[in-house]
């Protein structure tokens, strides 16, 4: 978890789209405590959501991968939800990355078993579930956007009872396209492969081997 943890903030420093407050560090809260819907976290949270100084008291959660504090999303009530507005430079594919992580079961009847959705606006780029106990894991998914402001949310799934994902260290980063020698070096690749099964076949028909 340290190593992908030092990866995730590697690219959060990189040249890439800046996802404000990506590791939930803001608001600072209490030590061993939670909030729901904080306000002035740069993030926008709905529902049973919202940000905890690891463990957070009943949460039980692990520790936090980078800094003390983490997101949450619940299922417990009304699903929970949070966003942020990303403006994009160019047009072009990205990749989202994040840590998330799953809770312990209580024994009470509430554990980590949750499935959530990421959206770009409306657009759903990534379906994804945790299990309980389950370690912070990385994710990723490509998507692609337009130039432009575009709203980055984590949706939590009903799941017919109280469960709780955690997530962390939020980067998102350009996709480079492959460099154009490296397109013609497979166009000829190709064409080559087509020559030779073109005379194979040729050879076959005039009975040589």
């Amino acid at each position: 978890m340290v190593a992908a943890a030092l990866w995730l903030s590697t690219l959060a420093l990189a040249s890439g789209q800046t996802v404000a407050n990506n590791s939930f560090e803001t608001p600072a809260l209490g030590t061993n405590s939670f909030l729901y819907n904080p306000i002035g976290a740069t993030w926008s949270f709905l529902g049973d959501s919202g940000i905890i100084n690891s463990p957070g008291e009943g949460f039980f959660g692990p520790p936090a991968p980078a800094g003390v504090q983490y997101a949450f999303l619940q299922s417990a009530g009304t699903q929970g939800a949070f966003s942020q507005t990303i403006s994009f430079t160019l047009s072009g594919t990205y990749r989202l990355s994040y840590l998330v992580a799953g809770r312990s079961n209580n024994g009470h009847g509430a554990a980590g078993d949750l499935s959530y959705q990421v959206l770009l606006d409306s657009l759903v780029i990534g379906i994804d579930s945790t299990t309980s106990a389950q370690p912070f894991t990385v994710r990723t998914f490509d998507f692609v956007a337009s130039s432009g402001s575009h709203i980055l949310s984590f949706n939590a799934v009903s799941s017919g009872g109280d469960n709780t994902a955690f997530f962390d260290l939020v980067a998102i980063q350009i996709v480079p396209e492959p460099p154009v020698g490296v397109l013609m070096l497979s166009a000829l690749g190709g064409l080559l492969f087509v020559r030779r099964l073109r005379n194979r076949k040729i050879s076959s028909g005039n009975g040589l081997t």
